[in-house]
């Protein structure tokens, strides 16, 4: 297995690379992104078939990282929980956690806070959020592989979000991840 990423990375790095610069405008940044995906290839190296096609793996987790990291840029101090962005905001928050802030003991509670929920949630809506926001899929590529309607996927997500944003208020915990986040760009 470490003979596969050693090959894909090979393979593949300088082309991320230049893949993430377009994105992120910062050769430091770029490369970091890239190593950060095949580090996390890496430790999922036991979960991956590596005959598979990994091109697309490849270049969609470049891409997410990318666009996490300028969202991460992006993040004001101030953030109105009330307005119509708070479940995008929760949707982008969770798609940009990060393992360096791991022992961050507020930052673990909220963690296990938001897991705790997620675990709750119905059995498709909790398969298909874990899809979305774990493996980064795509709603349509969702909707194939469980044969349903990318309305249904939509409808699941924003089902599971809403959900969420309302846990975290209910909990008091809103207040907390916006202070975790505009603390991330002090």
């Amino acid at each position: 297995m470490i003979h596969n990423i050693e090959i894909l990375f090979t393979q593949y790095y300088q082309i991320l690379r230049a893949y993430a610069f377009r994105y992120v405008q910062n050769q430091d940044a770029a490369k970091d992104i890239v190593q950060d995906v095949f580090f996390e290839l890496w430790l999922r190296r036991n979960e991956i078939d590596f005959e598979l096609p990994m091109k697309a793996y490849l270049f969609k987790a470049v891409l997410n990282k990318s666009r996490n990291f300028i969202y991460d840029k992006r993040v004001k101090d101030k953030i109105n929980f009330d307005s119509e962005n708070d479940i995008q905001f929760i949707d982008d928050y969770l798609q940009s956690f990060v393992v360096y802030q791991e022992d961050s003991l507020l930052l673990k509670d909220l963690d296990r806070e938001i897991k705790n929920y997620i675990e709750t949630l119905p059995e498709q809506c909790h398969r298909i959020f874990v899809m979305s926001r774990a493996l980064n899929l795509k709603n349509k590529e969702i909707a194939l592989q469980l044969g349903i309607s990318i309305k249904s996927v939509e409808k699941q997500i924003t089902k599971a979000l809403s959900g969420l944003r309302n846990h975290l208020k209910k909990n008091e915990l809103i207040s907390l991840l916006l202070l975790l986040l505009s603390g991330l760009n002090n």
